[in-house]
């Protein structure tokens, strides 16, 4: 992409730096700095498995900078060998792996609480029963 083409508006695209690391952002040029800025950067990873004799390859995506509740950051364009906008599948691969990390960094915890079954294995009050139980027969 030139940079008149990443001037008209922001897009969802992939990014590969000179460091190695690919990255998947939405992508706005900064013509006047000649920098790129990335919102929710996003790092890509490759994850395999192995079925039997069968190998499994595929991505997941993770946070590219951890420790920061920052969304935007300026990469130098010098820094970026290629990017690719990236189409439907992948974009919406992207969008839940963003809703699923900001709800994961929320600090009030408000609208992203699990169900009240999930992840239990029974009540307090049955297991405390069970557990009495077993004592009260040994």
């Amino acid at each position: 992409m030139t940079p008149e083409q990443l001037k008209e508006e922001d897009f969802l695209a992939t990014v590969k730096l000179i460091s190695g690391e690919e990255i998947v952002a939405r992508v706005c040029y900064l013509p006047e700095e000649d920098k790129v800025l990335l919102e929710n950067p996003l790092q890509v990873e490759i994850a395999k498995t192995r079925k039997g004799d069968l190998e499994i390859s595929g991505f997941s995506f993770k946070e590219w900078v951890s420790a920061t509740f920052d969304q935007m950051f300026i990469v130098s364009r010098n820094h970026i060998i290629t990017m690719s906008e990236i189409e439907s599948p992948m974009i919406d691969f992207y969008e839940k792996t963003i809703k699923r990390l900001e709800n994961g960094k929320s600090l009030t915890g408000k609208g992203n609480k699990l169900p009240r079954s999930s992840g239990y294995l029974g009540s307090i009050n049955q297991t405390k029963k069970g557990l009495e139980d077993i004592f009260k027969k040994s």
